[in-house]
């Protein structure tokens, strides 16, 4: 199984986007379905690769040209707004909407996830929406596919949340930025999940390039905090020095 592969959930303005901002963006190919017109730090400017497909099966059709390309991270963003496309483009005009749900609404999801997971040897970040109400806090994906959730066929999900500083960050900010990486007394509504010893339940700062590093091995102290916005400073003085 491909340990790089991700889901992160989160509702809107949680820092879902944000949390790229210290990946190498021309490594990445970026798979814009949710039709951003423009990204936080100027980063779709640097992006090795951004791209919004005009039909979502373009994804399904360029898997293999995503594999053999450069790239070593592709982001899908979201990847429930792509599974509504399929739905819009492909079910609900179908005249046969009951059985296309079968044979092109989840066989393109497990085609592109089981692909992901099971034969990819790159980077996979996908990000999606949070389907609100319920018992648990899950991936906004409808039908048969999303009734267990999507979540049981990552190792690694996480999920935005804010939460309040005693005083501004680097980024001039009274809110912070983090991940749930499992499930916690105060969240316990969440389908975080991890591999066992690797996160922390909490994890102060939204930053992706911290979570690849310790799933690669890397030893991360998360509790210091020169560590944890070490990077983050980086990018600020580079982008007030532009």
């Amino acid at each position: 199984m491909n340990k790089k592969c991700i889901l992160l959930n989160g509702v809107p303005a949680t820092g879902k986007s944000a949390s790229l901002r210290n990946l190498d963006p021309s490594k990445i190919l970026y798979c814009n379905t949710d039709g951003k017109s423009e990204m936080d730090f100027e980063m779709e400017k640097s992006f090795g690769k951004f791209t919004t497909p005009s039909d979502p099966l373009q994804i399904i059709a360029s898997l293999h040209a995503f594999e053999e390309s450069e790239f070593e991270c592709i982001v899908v963003d979201t990847l429930s707004e792509w599974v509504d496309q399929i739905e819009q483009y492909y079910i609900l005009p179908s005249d046969d909407s009951r059985g296309d749900w079968g044979k092109v609404y989840a066989a393109s999801i497990k085609e592109l996830l089981n692909f992901a997971r099971l034969k990819s040897s790159k980077t996979w970040i996908f990000i999606s929406h949070i389907e609100e109400g319920g018992t648990k806090n899950k991936s906004a994906i409808k039908g048969s596919v999303g009734k267990k959730g999507i979540e049981a066929l990552f190792s690694t999900v996480l999920e935005t949340y804010t939460y309040d500083l005693a005083e501004e960050n680097v980024f001039g900010s009274v809110i912070g930025y983090g991940f749930i990486a499992k499930p916690t007394l105060e969240h316990r509504k969440t389908s975080a999940r991890s591999p066992i010893g690797m996160f922390p339940g909490k994890i102060q700062n939204n930053d992706l390039d911290l979570v690849l590093r310790r799933l690669a091995g890397e030893k991360i102290d998360w509790d210091d905090k020169e560590v944890l916005f070490a990077k983050d400073k980086q990018l600020i003085e580079k982008l007030n020095n532009q």
